[in-house]
């Protein structure tokens, strides 16, 4: 082998440059006689030209000793790793060539229907190299091609490459999830994702992880709604609950100027940052439907009726309304009224109301309902025009609130003592009207103050002297209580208040997009930037949810509104970062070695899974080895 200078000349705006481009070359014998034949574009080197000869001689050593240890003991560090580089990409092409001998790694039942090959090999000369992460990203690209992904970009008419590149931006936030130059590195360096798609993306970068995303958003509201067709198609679902919550992130840099990362209550308690609010809708089993970006002041009750009309309920095929089932932030009366006036709806939400009206249950029996973990609910009924009032008492979330209650006393009057002991202090403050204005502060911050009776004493140049409070217990809220209100009049009461619990199901839908799903956090600037980074963490969840439904019941579907005797549930506590990193140790490797001919052999296979590997893809419905075996021989 040898490397030869290739000059190349181009005219950019009337002024002509020149460059070099080299390539490796090898002699050949052909049946016209010897010949020389480009093996690799090296592009440009910048190595000086005596070192040319010693760059060749080390790739060429490398690719037949099948070592990385240099003969060439004065070669440069440079020189060195340029080779073991250039050697790497010889052999990654000649194992990515259509007739090279493909096997499936999958071990035959007979072994005789397989021809065995023998080589004689030297056992020192076996290296093993070129190792990927495959098996959390088989899973992914697996159930993204069971829902139709590549079917619904083809109608949006993305090119083939552009689907690829959109297939890897989702998985990659479904297993690695970072920003879009991190995800470039890592769909470099640490993963098989090329090779599952069929693809190179040894150039990929960030800018082109930018462009699929933008891509990605204009076309939401088509893919959002095909997944979301082609999901109740797969699992059955007849949406018959329409979950509506919406959630926000915040920001650590300002945001100056945006028109959408706005200051308001923050969820994670980030009032100090600007955040964008997302809206989402999934039915009772979690599974996503529709999804919107918003400001992050938004008021939550004027949202529901724009994501509803989104949900074209007209054209699912069904007559049966649909109920629509929110938290006390969306149920309004005014929302409640237009759910009541429109025939495709009916509603189960929790109520405004703060202070429960004891005689509207005062002519009420009890009745209890059993809950998870041998617990029960209590409920009171009562009925009022056209609209069902179930008053609930949960013994968890009385304990709950009890002690939260308990804490905001607890640090309400420690502040209330720094704030006496500062009056004895010289050099103070004193002033009534300023001891009044922190006692002011001091109430709206723990939200407990209502429930005092404080009066600051004063002499007679009206500086505060003493400050005095009195707690009064009997302005205390009933804890653990709660008013479920609906115009399901046909359901019992324990259906009711099942229907409702299944809001945990959509709070849970949140805590995967934050925590698994790389929604937060969030370092863009631009409002595009940051729109579609959400949403690709929203597009990956359309993924995870039939992953999280087949892991919990084995793919048997189970409605949380119903029962089945035929369910599975695994009682492994594997959530999808389990997953993750059970499936780590399953790579893709390189292994090669030298012949006793001269020739090498590299093989390109798949580590096989372990026991417990073998389960999660069982249970998922996945080949447990993916991609086959390639051998090629030079």
């Amino acid at each position: 082998m040898f490397i030869r200078q290739i000059k190349k000349r181009f005219v950019k705006k009337g002024i002509p440059y020149e460059y070099i481009q080299y390539r490796l070359v090898e002699s050949v014998r052909t049946e016209h006689g010897p010949r020389q034949q480009t093996v690799l574009n090296l592009g440009t080197l910048r190595i000086p030209a005596e070192q040319l000869k010693t760059l060749a001689n080390l790739i060429e050593q490398n690719l037949l000793s099948c070592s990385q240890a240099s003969l060439f003991t004065d070669a440069s560090e440079e020189i060195v790793a340029l080779a073991r580089h250039f050697a790497d990409v010889i052999v990654n092409k000649r194992l990515q060539k259509k007739d090279l001998q493909a096997t499936d790694s999958t071990p035959p039942l007979n072994p005789d229907i397989v021809q065995p090959v023998y080589e004689t090999i030297d056992t020192n000369s076996i290296t093993t190299s070129n190792s990927r992460t495959i098996g959390a990203e088989h899973i992914a690209l697996a159930h993204l091609k069971g829902l139709g992904f590549f079917t619904i970009l083809q109608s949006c008419l993305f090119s083939q490459k552009e689907q690829n590149q959109a297939a890897a931006q989702i998985c990659a936030r479904m297993v690695h999830p970072a920003s879009e130059r991190e995800t470039a590195r890592w769909l470099r360096n640490d993963s098989a994702m090329a090779e599952l798609l069929g693809d190179n993306f040894d150039h990929i970068s960030d800018q082109t992880l930018h462009r699929i995303s933008d891509k990605l958003y204009q076309h939401k509201d088509v893919i959002e709604k095909s997944l979301s067709k082609n999901t109740d198609a797969l699992f059955a679902l007849d949406n018959k609950l329409i979950l509506y919550d919406l959630t926000n992130t915040y920001f650590e840099s300002p945001k100056r100027g945006s028109s959408i990362a706005k200051y308001g209550k923050s969820k994670e308690k980030r009032t100090d940052c600007p955040l964008i609010t997302l809206a989402l809708v999934v039915d009772g089993n979690g599974f996503p439907k529709r999804s919107q970006i918003l400001e992050g002041n938004v008021s939550e009750p004027e949202t529901l009726w724009d994501i509803l009309k989104k949900l074209e309920l007209a054209d699912s095929g069904s007559d049966h309304p649909r109920t629509v089932v929110i938290d006390a932030g969306i149920a309004t009366d005014d929302n409640l009224a237009k759910l009541r006036a429109d025939k495709r709806f009916e509603y189960v939400a929790i109520s405004r109301q703060r202070k429960v009206d004891r005689e509207l249950f005062a002519s009420s029996t009890s009745e209890k309902v059993s809950i998870s973990h041998n617990k029960q609910l209590t409920i009171e009924t009562a009925k009022i025009g056209d609209e069902t009032f179930l008053l609930c008492k949960s013994p968890d979330r009385e304990l709950k609130e009890h002690a939260m209650h308990t804490l905001r006393k607890q640090r309400f009057e420690k502040a209330l003592r720094l704030l006496n002991e500062g009056l004895q202090k010289p050099r103070t403050n004193k002033k009534q009207g300023s001891i009044h204005e922190r006692v002011g502060r001091l109430r709206e911050r723990y939200k407990i103050g209502h429930m005092y009776t404080i009066d600051v004493k004063t002499d007679d140049a009206g500086n505060a002297q003493e400050i005095v409070w009195v707690y009064d217990a009997s302005k205390e809220n009933q804890f653990g209580e709660y008013i479920i209100r609906t115009n399901r009049t046909d359901l019992p009461v324990a259906d009711i208040s099942l229907i409702h619990r299944t809001l945990s199901m959509i709070e849970s839908a949140f805590a995967w997009l934050k925590s698994d799903l790389g929604l937060r956090p969030n370092f863009h600037q631009k409002d595009s930037r940051m729109s579609t980074h959400a949403i690709i963490s929203v597009l990956a969840y359309f993924v995870l949810a039939p992953i999280l439904n087949r892991i919990e019941w084995g793919g048997t579907f189970v409605s949380n509104c119903g029962k089945k005797d035929d369910h599975r549930p695994w009682d492994k506590p594997w959530g999808w970062k389990g997953i993750i990193r059970t499936m780590l140790s399953q790579t893709r490797v390189t292994t090669s070695f030298k012949c006793k001919d001269g020739s090498r052999i590299d093989t390109r296979t798949t580590v096989e899974p372990t026991t417990e590997q073998t389960e999660i893809y069982k249970r998922l419905k996945v080949n447990s080895r993916p991609l086959k075996r390639i051998v090629s021989k030079y």
